[in-house]
């Protein structure tokens, strides 16, 4: 792996047009315009994302399958070809290492993406047990730009840029497709609640003729999705969408000390699966047993915006505290996810949120927070 990749293959188009900051150890836009503005192009319209911080490997081999089954805690043996399942990466006591995108593109072939700011440990971690498997990994961070184009138009602007109908592709597939004229998998997967989907543009070295044609594709998805009200979106927006749409978000909701179970993300858990995964033994022990803590939503219903490590409290009892926290631009309103004890709470419970030494009212609620009859992936057309 090479440290120095800090910055991707769309940097000096970024760094012209949006204000660019350290996020993980690379230099990326946290926006372009406002995150306000960005954030309510994709839930009304589309935006785009350049997503090619995250790290990228290609897993191949005839035990590619029990190796990715060892390491990833959904079921590898049911993910077919051209498609992809979101799971979970666990130390030995449970502890989340990552949450990931895996997609299988051939019988013993697979592509992983991880978190900006875990590919290190990822790696490390994958060659570690690779040793046990027959099978190669490789890095192909370098050689793969990654966007995102997430939105109620989305697939509208997807149909105009390849030859295929985006329409009959199923959420969490990932097919070979040429988009404008490049070779690319489109997977119908995303972060931000809204429909749409992720590009792996292959053949890109991370070279000045890669760059360059990064950058002229994605010039052209702006030009072909101008009359869409297409937006550039940057980590400001990306993170408000994914917490207005109840999702983790690595170092917030999960990490070593917190397991999926408890993060109440089970759809990335199985338990019938061979090999069992590092962390198996630890999550069946949890699920028998119980968890010590478990994530909450919350909505302010008093001014104030709560933000990560503000103690909330229920009946004058310290519960937990707050993990992310935003001002929502769709409820304009403060809203928040926390970690609290288990049973302290249920929903429509109204909690404490101490925010600067004041303590302010919250209702607990389920994600996601917007109305789904009007924003989100489900809402009705």
């Amino acid at each position: 792996m090479n440290d120095r990749l800090k910055r991707t293959h769309l940097y000096d188009w970024h760094k012209a047009n949006g204000d660019v900051v350290d996020f993980a150890g690379w230099e990326m836009p946290v926006r372009y315009s406002s995150i306000r503005e960005e954030h309510m192009a994709v839930r009304e319209d589309v935006g785009i994302f350049d997503t090619s911080h995250m790290y990228r490997f290609h897993i191949e081999g005839v035990e590619a399958a029990e190796f990715l089954q060892r390491l990833t805690t959904n079921n590898v043996s049911k993910l077919k070809v051209n498609k992809g399942q979101y799971s979970t990466c666990l130390n030995p006591e449970g502890g989340t290492h990552d949450d990931l995108m895996l997609y299988r593109i051939e019988d013993n072939k697979y592509i992983w993406i991880t978190n900006a700011a875990n590919g290190p440990k990822i790696w490390n971690h994958m060659k570690k047990h690779s040793n046990n498997f027959e099978v190669d990994v490789e890095d192909w961070s370098r050689e793969i730009v990654m966007i995102a184009i997430q939105g109620p138009k989305a697939l509208n602007l997807l149909n105009r840029i390849t030859e295929i109908d985006v329409n009959e592709t199923s959420r969490f597939s990932c097919n070979p497709v040429d988009i404008l004229g490049h070779s690319t998998y489109l997977c119908r997967t995303g972060y931000t609640g809204e429909d749409g989907g992720e590009i792996l543009l292959l053949d890109t070295p991370y070279t000045d003729e890669g760059k360059k044609k990064a950058t002229s594709f994605w010039e052209g998805i702006l030009s072909e999705g101008e009359d869409l009200g297409i937006k550039t979106c940057g980590l400001g927006a990306r993170d408000s969408t994914r917490l207005e749409a109840g999702f983790v978000l690595y170092g917030h909701e999960l990490d070593e000390e917190t397991t999926p179970i408890e993060a109440r993300i089970p759809f990335a858990v199985k338990f019938k699966v061979s090999p069992h995964y590092i962390g198996y033994d630890a999550l069946k022990k949890q699920k028998k047993s119980g968890v010590d803590k478990t994530r909450i939503g919350l909505v302010m219903k008093e001014r104030g915006i709560p933000r990560q490590d503000y103690k909330v409290f229920h009946d004058n009892t310290e519960i937990g505290h707050i993990t992310s926290g935003i001002p929502s631009p769709i409820l304009d309103k403060g809203i928040a996810m926390a970690y609290v004890t288990p049973g302290s709470v249920d929903k429509g419970d109204v909690v404490d949120v101490d925010i600067y030494k004041r303590l302010r009212e919250a209702e607990v609620v389920s994600w996601p927070f917007y109305d789904t009859d009007k924003y989100g992936m489900s809402r009705e057309s």
